[in-house]
């Protein structure tokens, strides 16, 4: 009789994780479909920005710029860069770039230390024949309304555009 109750409770405890992935409901249906709709928004955008030549990109941004909205973006796309903008997203998500360029030489840290050290870096580059090689990192997010919760939720994506 024990056998049979301790038989009972392994099963019991084998659906645990199989009665979890229930208690969701559509609220993790709806969850995962504006994750996978939200990153796909993004992928959009940043395989868009990887196919521009990085002169375009130093004509058009000198330092950093960040695009808070769609219509900043395609007006950004259209007038600074001279492209057909990318297709904008559909409500309720809100996409936004931020682009940023690095110039790729060594920086001087804070204090004497840090000096020291940016030297020995560039007496490095130097010997190495090294250029510094300038690049763009940029971030796209995608927000979105949470299905449950107040509050938006997003999805960030990361990539470089490089000389």
């Amino acid at each position: 009789m024990i056998e049979v109750v301790v038989a009972i409770m392994v099963i019991a405890m084998a659906f645990v994780p199989m009665l979890n992935l229930f208690k969701f409901g559509s609220q993790g249906t709806v969850n995962n479909v504006n994750e996978v709709t939200a990153t796909n928004y993004a992928s959009d955008l940043v395989n868009f920005v990887r196919e521009i030549q990085h002169y375009k990109l130093e004509e058009a941004v000198k330092d950093k710029i960040e695009l808070k909205t769609d219509a900043e973006i395609k007006d950004f796309f259209a007038n600074k860069l001279k492209l057909n903008p990318p297709p904008a997203v559909e409500e309720p998500f809100e996409r936004s770039i931020e682009l940023k360029r690095y110039d790729g030489k060594v920086k001087k840290g804070g204090g004497i230390l840090g000096a020291i050290g940016a030297w020995i870096g560039e007496a490095i580059a130097a010997y190495e024949k090294r250029q510094a090689i300038s690049s763009y990192l940029f971030s796209v997010t995608v927000s979105f309304p949470r299905p449950t919760k107040a509050g938006r939720d997003k999805v960030r994506l990361f990539s470089m555009v490089v000389e």
